[in-house]
């Protein structure tokens, strides 16, 4: 799983709207897995992945994006035991 992720420059004062959306693709299948909903005021950003089963409130970019990448290092890692798991007892 390799998650990406678009971040809207809020900074910008050519921005009238109040709140927009971005999707979160996993490129690995090309779905969609969740959604960043950014408001202007206050500047903030709601991620919710995977039908909202992680999700959080944050202010940078670059805070949601390591939320982002730290469910995705999580998931690929349980996904690995349980693969590996299910190596070892076929060995067996």
């Amino acid at each position: 799983m390799r998650l990406a992720l678009q971040h809207i420059d809020m900074r910008g004062g050519y921005l009238e709207a109040v709140a927009w959306e971005t999707e979160i693709i996993d490129q690995d299948t090309g779905k969609k897995v969740g959604t960043i909903y950014h408001e202007t005021k206050p500047a903030k950003r709601h991620i919710s992945l995977f039908g909202g089963t992680y999700k959080g409130d944050f202010i940078s970019a670059n805070e949601c994006t390591a939320f982002a990448k730290g469910v995705e290092a999580v998931l690929n890692h349980m996904v690995a035991a349980e693969e590996e798991q299910l190596t070892s007892e076929e060995a067996a």
